[in-house]
């Protein structure tokens, strides 16, 4: 999400244009979106992300026309399970509530809100978003402190660290899936040809370091997961052995059953805690994006404390 955010944020500055930006500050029982979910309508109406199914989009639309008008933030709540909604509301999905506060964001403002929130998904440590009411002023605390009732709290977690070991073809469609879940992506790699032909689709992104030097990397740019796909066996082993991976809450390698093996044994240091080897859930499919998805699947589920299975089955 913070990635379409961003590039919207970056053309409405280019354009000095300015938003209405309605973010979800709870919800209770069935909703489309959870706290913490944003969309943008620009001044001509048209709306990026959603907040509900599309249930109540155009009633919000309309009322940002009005926070253009007047400038003021205004919280709204939608009560969806209430059967005596107003007619726009009997066809929703969800049968919950959801209270959104919308907020005008522009030149004058300095976008106020949402790039405060997309500096804090930057930073290291969490942080928390304050927003005043009254005149929608906004500011990033690295602790939370007392407010009043006029003043909105949102607490602000890091976009998850992944590191990608290794500058293959097939870390392509990894890095598209992963920063479009949010996960912040470094890549390393050591193999002199295929890291030029890295950083020729991806400037600036891949850094060249060798294993021996993967532990002074990881000091300076820590992560919370990583993925060893070199397609080297050795290379894999080296880096695997390195003490930086060792406690990572996951760290994965591609590859079949029977070249972990071989790994495993050319390794100079015990395995990471948490090695998934081979990576990725079992979904089936074949070619780069099939793979993506498989790991991705699994460091989503392992990032949020989730059993991975169908949402019929869960109770």
């Amino acid at each position: 999400m913070h990635q379409q955010l961003q590039r919207q944020l970056d053309n409405a500055r280019q354009r000095r244009h300015s938003l209405v930006q309605i973010r979800v500050l709870k919800t209770q029982g069935s909703s489309y979106r959870k706290s913490g979910a944003r969309m943008l309508i620009d001044e001509l109406g048209q709306h990026y992300d959603i907040v509900s199914g599309g249930c109540i989009e155009t009633h919000l639309a309309r009322q940002a026309m009005e926070i253009f008008r007047h400038g003021m933030p205004k919280i709204l709540e939608y009560d969806f399970s209430d059967p005596d909604a107003p007619e726009w509301q009997i066809s929703v999905g969800c049968r919950g509530k959801v209270t959104l506060l919308l907020e005008r964001l522009g030149p004058d403002n300095h976008y106020a809100s949402l790039a405060l929130y997309l500096e804090g998904r930057l930073r290291r440590q969490p942080s928390w978003l304050i927003t005043q009411i009254t005149n929608g002023q906004s500011e990033l605390r690295d602790c939370q402190t007392p407010t009043d009732t006029d003043t909105v709290v949102e607490f602000i977690e890091p976009a998850p660290r992944l590191l990608l070991i290794g500058t293959g073809a097939d870390t392509d469609a990894i890095i598209e899936l992963a920063q479009n879940l949010d996960y912040q992506v470094q890549v390393v790699g050591c193999q002199s040809l295929t890291l030029h032909r890295f950083q020729h689709r991806f400037p600036n992104l891949a850094q060249s370091v060798a294993p021996q030097q993967l532990d002074n990397y990881l000091v300076q740019h820590p992560v919370d997961y990583a993925v060893v796909m070199t397609h080297n066996q050795s290379l894999d082993a080296a880096y695997l052995s390195q003490a930086s991976l060792a406690q990572l809450a996951l760290v994965g390698m591609l590859g079949p059953l029977d070249r972990k093996h071989r790994v495993l044994d050319e390794m100079t240091s015990s395995a990471p805690v948490h090695l998934a080897a081979p990576m990725g859930l079992s979904l089936g499919g074949h070619g780069s994006q099939a793979v993506a998805l498989s790991v991705m699947s699994q460091v989503q589920a392992v990032h949020h404390h989730m059993q991975a299975q169908p949402l019929s089955r869960k109770h």
